[in-house]
């Protein structure tokens, strides 16, 4: 039996991105909301960020970028871009002046997150109700309609219900390693995570429980790689993600590339995961080191010298002022030596215009080594989201496998997949658009019911 029963407006699993943007448009168009969160402080994933909001410039480079993703998703993404830095204006958090070149081909700006996520859980808990250390959620059903939520809080069973239903935005699957390695595979139940500990897949498990259906691009993610065997947490997280992988060159313990450095760290960290031992090395010269270690990753980003750190810390690096030096170093790393060897003289020769056989494509922007001192640091893949999650349509509306959505229930945010695949296109833009959309669509159907 519940000890108590509570009536909203709208319920909303998860106060990551998401769930506070949900909950924040859902107050402004009048409704009495509840959140849950099953941490102690909302926030989530996105408050460990760098709190940069940014996605495609426009629909002609989403399609470039991101070909087999949703079409529909992505597309409401770029379009809903400036709607949703509005927003954060409207709350008082600061946002930067724009720049484009995100990732080089990006439009970005980064916003007070801290600052935001703040404001919109005080108007949450002015208006309705913010719960934070819950457990035990689940779903509420009359017939095939999601009608509310019960759960645990302070002791006590709670059932909940709201009219225009319930929104799943419990912030992805990658801290269960079971669901890891379910939907990705080769051994990614291993592999670190980049993100709060919190997220383990709820959302995704009480959509499949109301006969909701599995997006596509399970198995694919967003993460970047860091030094191993350093341990991955909070402190990490930002300061020693190698965003300068993109110019340099990576190899698995085969000493053999696996993947075109160019497309960008997090498109290698998923590749990595397929690699012997979840392993790599990268290794880049003293012009990368100048030119593109050392320098900002983006507008506010930090400059540090991250191989210095990561050999702080305890991370396998290498420095010396000659290949042959550097591939003794790393050999002894478990990788094989001439097989680099191997690998960095057809590289070499493909840069300079050679028709030589690859293992990888070779990248946009060639790094041939050719200025000592040479590095090296030992990889290990991280993941932060997946992109797959519970199939959903524009409106948010959690759909099951014939297409039809699942009445009263939807998701948002890294609970709801499909839109992205092998390459990044935004992370807490994703939750901001379609948790909008998700309580504009949620408490009309209230009004289409009355």
């Amino acid at each position: 039996m519940s000890d108590e029963v509570r009536t909203y407006d709208l319920i909303v699993v998860g106060a990551g991105a998401a769930g506070l943007a949900t909950a924040h448009r859902a107050v402004d168009l009048g409704a009495r909301v509840l959140v849950l969160e099953k941490a102690d402080t909302p926030g989530g994933s996105a408050a460990l960020s760098a709190g940069i909001l940014w996605t495609a410039p426009d629909l002609d480079v989403l399609g470039r970028i991101q070909p087999d993703g949703d079409p529909e998703l992505g597309s409401l993404v770029v379009k809903g871009y400036e709607q949703a830095v509005d927003d954060v204006r409207a709350s008082g958090a600061s946002v930067s002046d724009e720049w484009r070149d995100h990732l080089e081909w990006g439009r970005a700006c980064k916003i007070d997150i801290a600052r935001l996520f703040e404001v919109w859980a005080r108007e949450i808990a002015d208006s309705g109700d913010l719960l934070t250390n819950v457990s035990r959620v689940e779903l509420r059903t009359e017939g095939d309609a999601v009608m509310g939520v019960r759960f645990r809080h302070r002791g006590e069973c709670v059932e909940a219900y709201a009219r225009g239903g319930v929104v799943l935005a419990t912030g992805g699957f990658q801290g269960d390693p079971e669901l890891r390695q379910s939907f990705i595979g080769f051994g990614a139940d291993d592999i670190a995570v980049r993100s709060n500990p919190h997220s383990v897949g709820d959302g995704f498990r009480l959509g499949r429980s109301a006969g909701g259906a599995a997006s596509r691009h399970l198995s694919a993610f967003y993460g970047h790689t860091l030094p191993s065997p350093l341990t991955v947490d909070a402190r990490v997280f930002l300061r020693l993600t190698l965003y300068c992988s993109a110019y340099g060159i990576i190899v698995n313990r085969q000493g053999r590339r696996f993947t075109d450095e160019s497309l960008g760290d997090e498109v290698s960290n998923q590749l990595l995961v397929r690699q012997p031992g979840h392993r790599a090395v990268l290794i880049w010269d003293d012009e990368v080191q100048r030119k593109r270690a050392l320098a900002v990753p983006y507008p506010s980003g930090m400059a540090l010298d991250r191989h210095a750190e990561a050999t702080e810390l305890g991370a396998r690096t290498a420095a010396a002022d000659s290949l042959e030096g550097l591939i003794g170093t790393v050999a002894g790393w478990g990788v094989d030596g001439a097989g680099l060897r191997r690998t960095l003289e057809a590289y070499r020769r493909a840069s300079e215009g050679a028709d030589v056989p690859l293992d990888a494509p070779l990248p946009l922007r060639p790094s041939p080594l050719a200025t000592p001192p040479f590095r090296a640091v030992e990889i290990q893949p991280c993941i932060t989201i997946p992109f797959g999650g519970l199939r959903v349509d524009g409106d948010s509306r959690v759909l099951d496998r014939s297409g039809q959505a699942v009445p009263g229930l939807f998701a948002a945010g890294a609970d709801a997949g499909g839109a992205q695949d092998l390459r990044y296109v935004g992370g807490i833009v994703f939750g901001f658009v379609f948790g909008r959309r998700a309580a504009e669509s949620a408490l009309s159907s209230i009004a289409t019911r009355a």
